[in-house]
């Protein structure tokens, strides 16, 4: 279990804002913690579907947020809670559940604070590519917040229609970003694509093969962007308190757009090990059996004992590195609104990321 220390000893030096993190062992989530309490400008507050599995100074509320009454419940604690930024997801196993069940959600959680938190203002909620049609394939590029929708259902629709009925007339308002693939730290994560290329590279390192390029050739050189998980938090941050921000949609990456071809042979040189020219093969079929080698290396190289598939979900990596599209998002709507920390060489982001795995002693 994490340890949770107090970050203000002295009530009287608290922020008056607090912030409640939904989703707080995710990518987005966890990062997002880090990020607002290194300000100091807020009292943080964090819930996950499980214990969190890091230590923070932010206080854990425990919320079962498939329970109507889980707000009600933990009323005391969440009484001052003044924003919120929510990255909480439930899989489905049809379109039709994973929409029931992620509104479910992010409704109980509403309803609930409206309840038992006189002074809540805003939710920053996420959404994504896949708001514009992202996992059916090819979308329209760059991509605008005024895109029209697909065919539904999708989760992320039901979330902002319940969010723009239900906010009219009250204290509160909500603001969407939309971050494409996100890069950051996290352990466990399905969709942490820094994750899977550290280990692919490390184990193509160990088993002394190049490191290729796994998708088609087509996805090889398409124009693709991701988001820093650093920007992303301070992007959440910053539409949660500038109120012309209410009730609008913005897109949020690193700003650059690149192709697979411009990065794999500087992840190749990063990590010292060969590059070679693409072969398309299935990762997660290839994978199946190299669970035994990733815990010799653990043991070998003294790494935190993580088994392959807390580290990486090989399937997210084959529909990633096969998308035959242009695939990214046009930013200058938040620009225009005045956020401009998208700056960030997506390459440096990667590569933070694995500074960090190794810092953490999850890869070699």
């Amino acid at each position: 279990m994490p340890t949770i220390l107090s970050t203000y000893p002295n009530q009287a030096l608290m922020p008056t804002n607090t912030v409640l993190v939904v989703g707080g062992n995710g990518i987005i989530g966890r990062n997002a913690v880090s990020h607002l309490l290194s300000t100091g400008n807020w009292n943080t507050i964090v819930t996950s579907a499980s214990e969190l599995d890091y230590d923070t100074t932010a206080q854990y509320v425990q919320l079962n947020l498939l329970d109507p009454e889980a707000v009600a419940q933990q009323a005391e604690r969440l009484r001052e809670v003044t924003h919120v930024i929510y990255a909480a997801y439930v899989e489905g196993k049809t379109l039709a559940a994973q929409t029931h069940v992620n509104l479910d959600l992010l409704r109980n959680l509403v309803i609930g604070l409206e309840q038992v938190a006189p002074n809540f203002k805003h939710v920053t909620f996420i959404q994504g590519g896949k708001a514009y049609g992202a996992h059916l394939g090819r979308y329209k590029t760059p991509a605008l917040e005024t895109d029209p929708r697909h065919f539904p259902p999708n989760f992320y629709y039901s979330q902002e229609d319940f969010l723009r009925e239900h906010s009219v007339g009250k204290a509160w308002s909500w603001t969407s970003v939309r971050p494409d693939i996100v890069v950051g730290f996290a352990v466990g994560n399905p969709m942490n694509l820094a994750n899977l290329i550290a280990v692919y590279a490390s184990l193509c390192k160990e088993l002394r093969v190049p490191f290729r390029f796994p998708g088609s050739l087509k996805a090889y050189d398409v124009l693709v962007n991701v988001t820093d998980a650093n920007i992303l938090a301070k992007a959440m941050e910053w539409v949660s308190t500038h109120e012309e921000c209410n009730e609008e949609i913005f897109n949020v990456t690193n700003g650059d757009i690149f192709r697979w071809s411009q990065l794999w042979p500087r992840f190749a040189e990063y990590f010292g090990v060969e590059y070679a020219e693409p072969i398309t093969f299935p990762l997660h079929e290839y994978m199946e059996d190299k669970a035994e080698l990733w815990q010799q290396m653990v043991e070998q190289y003294g790494l935190k004992n993580h088994s392959l598939a807390e580290l990486a979900q090989w399937p997210f990596g084959d529909f990633i590195f096969n998308v035959e599209a242009d695939a990214f998002f046009d930013v200058n709507k938040l620009r225009r609104f005045g956020f401009h920390e998208m700056q960030l060489d997506s390459f440096t982001s990667f590569r933070n990321q694995f500074e960090h795995l190794k810092a953490e002693k999850i890869i070699p």
